[in-house]
């Protein structure tokens, strides 16, 4: 190609990591033409843009491609950096057609003639179709509650690394899905002091019955279940895969000396507010608990399946006070 022309492909697709790699596999099965785009490395936010102890929250057999299995046992929870890995190894392993430390910086429909035009840092490229890969939820999102103050520090879990990098002092932590649920906890056993502002969330068992959540979610539908409508509350999920995986309960963290406060939803002359709703949120979790432990009652019964008893727990200790 001359240094007049314009490259052309079929598909050009944005983005090198999970949803990158699995397009391009499914383009190469049917034989259509693509180029695959990553700005940095291949699956860089696992590598840059995560905590280090992170894992995986749901067990190596589930979190794959159908074609290349995790270095560990299937049960395991990945480390963010064997994820990262996964995804180069089965990059090449499908030769996926991406081209690394190349930036889209612009997509723009092309007038009179089908398909795109896309620049990027390494030139134009016209595509018949664009494929967006970059996922949904890139940009870091932090509520304007507290005023940027040079004295108080606030960061988003994408910049979170270790209990180490905070300056000395008590942590309020905003959110209890997942990754709130973790770094709080990875806060704590650190010796620090932690307060959690909980807002509603849904709580599956980590294992139910000797299968994992993901396992009756997919049976259950639950995977498969309608996008909620637009402008529905967002609703997080508290799950973990740290140490070993667990059940998240709020009460125990409670009992490891975190502090538990509801929605954080306010701030004025040095001091924050948070909701009521502490004790709703944290029994409408519950009642999502116990629900899915019906359901996949119910499922086993349904199916005839053999599947060993787990303890069914139906009563907790009252809930902390805010």
């Amino acid at each position: 190609m001359s240094s007049h022309e314009t490259e052309a492909t079929e598909v050009l697709v944005v983005g090198g990591g999970q949803a990158g790699v699995a397009m391009s596999e499914h383009l190469s099965a049917r034989g259509i033409p693509h180029i695959v785009l990553e700005r940095h490395r291949i699956a860089e936010r696992w590598r840059s843009e995560r905590w280090d102890s992170l894992v995986a929250n749901g067990p190596a057999w589930h979190d794959r491609f159908p074609g290349l299995e995790f270095e560990c046992a299937p049960d395991a929870f990945a480390p963010k950096d064997q994820v990262a890995e996964y995804f180069e190894r089965y990059a090449a392993q499908i030769n996926a057609p991406i081209r690394c430390g190349v930036e889209v910086t612009e997509v723009r429909k092309r007038i009179g003639e089908p398909g795109y035009r896309v620049e990027t840092s390494a030139g134009p490229i016209h595509a018949r179709y664009v494929v967006a890969a970059t996922g949904a939820f890139q940009l870091p999102a932090i509520p304007p509650i507290v005023p940027a103050d040079p004295a108080l520090t606030q960061i988003h879990s994408r910049d979170y690394r270790n209990p180490q990098q905070l300056p000395e002092g008590g942590v309020l932590v905003v959110g209890a899905g997942s990754s709130g649920v973790q770094i709080a906890a990875e806060l704590r056993q650190a010796g620090r002091e932690v307060t959690l502002a909980v807002g509603p969330h849904d709580r599956p068992p980590q294992r139910y019955r000797g299968r994992s959540f993901v396992w009756w979610l997919g049976v259950l539908g639950k995977w498969d279940a309608a996008a909620p409508p637009e402008g529905a509350e967002h609703v997080t999920i508290a799950v973990s895969g740290a140490n070993g995986g667990h059940t998240v309960d709020f009460r125990d963290l409670a009992a490891s000396g975190i502090t538990l406060v509801g929605r954080a939803n306010g701030f004025a002359d040095g001091v924050m507010a948070f909701g009521s709703d502490l004790a709703e949120n944290i029994r409408l979790g519950d009642e999502n608990y116990l629900s899915l432990l019906t359901e996949a009652d119910a499922y086993i019964a349904r199916e005839g399946l053999d599947l060993p008893r787990s303890p069914r727990r139906t009563c907790w200790a009252p809930i902390p006070p805010a």
